[in-house]
C-alpha cells in the first residue's frame, strides 16, 4: 500500500529536521578543506582590531584581537552580521575574541571564545595565528575551553528554519508534483 501524501510530507519534514541536526557533524568533518580568507586591521566600536578569518564548507572562523583605541574612518568593516562582539573591560590584559559559525546555507550555530588575560591560549594571538588550525580547534572544542577562557554558544532559530526549508522544499515539491502527475494519468492515489 502506497503512503498517503500527508504521511510522505511528514516523513520528509522529519528527514529535513534530521538533516539540520546532523549539520554540525557533517560540516565538522570537512575542516580539512579549510582556507584562510582574510587578514586585516580595522577600527570597530572605537577599538583597533587585528583580524584573521578562515572558512571550510559550512563553517567560518573569525579571530579578533584588540590592539588599542582607534578611530574609525566612517565606514564599519565588512564583517558578517552574526559576529557579535562581547563587552570587555579596557583594563583586561588581553582582549581576544574568536568566533565560529556553522550551518548551510546560512550560519545558524555559533560558538565564541573570549580571552581576557595571558593564561588563555585560545583564541590565539592574532599576529601569530594560523587561521585554519584555529578553525579546526574551534570545531573540536565547540562549547568548552581547555584553559578557562569564557565560552558562549547560541543558535539562530531563523537560520535553522532557513536550513530546514532549503532541505525540505525540493523534496516536498517532488512529492507533490509526483502526486499531481499520478492523478492526471488516471491512476488511483
Amino acid at each position: 500500500m502506497a503512503m498517503k501524501r500527508r504521511t510522505k510530507l511528514i516523513v520528509i519534514s522529519l528527514v529535513a529536521a534530521a538533516g539540520v541536526a546532523a549539520q554540525p557533524m557533517i560540516l565538522g568533518s570537512q575542516v580539512d578543506r579549510c582556507e584562510p580568507t582574510f587578514t586585516d586591521v580595522f577600527a570597530m566600536q572605537g577599538i583597533l582590531w587585528v583580524a584573521n578569518g578562515a572558512s571550510s564548507p559550512g563553517i567560518d572562523w573569525i579571530n579578533l584581537e584588540a590592539e588599542e583605541s582607534g578611530t574609525s574612518d566612517g565606514a564599519e568593516p565588512d564583517v558578517p552580521e552574526w559576529l557579535v562582539l562581547p563587552t570587555m573591560a579596557e583594563s583586561s590584559l588581553e582582549r581576544r575574541v574568536g568566533t565560529s559559525a556553522l550551518g548551510w546555507p546560512v550560519r545558524w550555530s555559533f560558538c565564541q571564545w573570549v580571552a581576557t588575560d595571558t593564561e588563555h591560549f585560545f583564541p590565539p594571538i592574532a599576529e601569530n595565528e594560523e587561521p585554519c588550525q584555529s578553525l579546526c580547534r574551534a570545531v573540536r572544542d565547540w562549547g568548552h575551553s581547555a584553559d578557562g577562557a569564557t565560552v558562549q554558544t547560541w543558535l539562530s532559530v531563523k537560520g535553522m528554519l532557513v536550513c530546514w526549508l532549503t532541505i525540505i522544499t525540493p523534496m516536498a515539491i517532488a512529492v507533490l508534483a509526483k502526486g499531481q502527475s499520478e492523478g492526471k494519468s488516471g491512476n488511483a492515489p
